[in-house]
């Protein structure tokens, strides 16, 4: 009777962590992204991190940015802390050991890709939702391929103040 037990135990357990656990093909999310003119947009964070925390809550949840974000970029999450496969070129692996892979070990951090899944953008910390937003205005733009961020949002300030 234990061993029934101990049994059903067993494979409810390993049914929630296939459960929870997905597989996160940054490959396959670029070429989507392409088809229709996007860029992908991977955010990674960990649980009990005070600063994803207030990122997510305060800038990935105004209503600018998530309109901008839904419209001109696909959008995945990544927590370190989850069970997810990560696939990116020839890596396979967690969530924690992709963003070491990239070498951006700190969180939150967004990552940008083009079309080629190739990282062409990378935003290490905390980001309030106007300096994210100009950000995302500056990769949706293909600024990134001409000039550094700080020029660029210098010019954009100066344009949204006429």
């Amino acid at each position: 009777m234990i061993k029934i037990i101990f049994k059903i135990f067993l494979f409810s357990l390993l049914l929630q962590v296939t459960l929870l656990s997905r597989e996160i093909d940054i490959n396959k999310l670029a070429k989507s992204a392409s088809k229709t003119n996007k860029h992908l947009f991977v955010w990674l964070h960990k649980t009990g991190c005070g600063y994803c925390q207030t990122m997510e809550e305060f800038t990935l949840d105004n209503e600018k940015v998530k309109a901008l974000l839904k419209k001109k970029f696909v959008e995945v999450h990544i927590n370190i802390y989850e069970k997810d496969k990560v696939r990116y070129k020839d890596f396979i692996g967690s969530g924690r050991d992709f963003a070491k892979s990239v070498g951006y070990n700190f969180y939150p951090t967004s990552l940008f890709f083009d079309k080629n899944a190739k990282l062409v953008y990378a935003v290490p910390g905390y980001k309030d939702e106007n300096v994210f937003y100009t950000i995302l205005k500056y990769i949706d733009s293909k600024s990134y391929k001409k000039v550094d961020f700080e020029i660029y949002e210098n010019d954009f300030e100066f344009k949204e103040e006429k």
